[in-house]
């Protein structure tokens, strides 16, 4: 890694952000997911802060991420006002090249404590409507949890 940055001329550190973005560009992973969970552990609550960077040349017409959360026996937890555990954020507008879309996600209460959040899938379309799935081996490296 040190030879790629010293290689790029930069006169300033790269932070782990841009790092990381140059790493997806470079593998051909389009996109870079933040996400900040917050909970208020007293009324058993979850809400989801997403912040969507398109990496590409290319705007990307429809975006999603399902989620669920689990308790500390990893069981899926279905949040009181839902009858489906999934939590989604769906983007509809265009998420033009180089930039950032935000999406919140809840608040949802739930009947016993949350333990962990886990991604089930992330897609998108481009806008030429070809669809794209992120799979399970590149989630990792496309999300950022703060």
């Amino acid at each position: 890694m040190c030879l790629f940055l010293l290689s790029c001329g930069s006169s300033r550190p790269k932070t782990n952000v841009e790092e990381r973005k140059d790493y997806l560009r470079g593998v051909g992973l389009p996109i870079l997911v933040s996400i900040q969970p917050r909970h208020n552990r007293d009324k058993k609550e979850l809400q989801l802060f997403i912040k969507t960077e398109n990496l590409t040349k290319i705007p990307i017409s429809k975006f999603q991420i399902l989620f669920f959360a689990s308790d500390g026996n990893r069981q899926i937890l279905i949040p009181e006002e839902s009858k489906t555990p999934e939590l989604i954020c769906s983007i509809r507008k265009k998420i033009q090249p180089h930039s950032i879309h935000k999406c919140l996600v809840g608040p949802f209460a739930y009947s016993q404590l949350w333990n962990s959040i886990h991604v089930q899938s992330i897609s998108f379309t481009t806008e030429d409507e070809v669809r794209h799935v992120i799979d399970e081996d590149d989630l990792n490296d496309v999300i950022l949890w703060l």
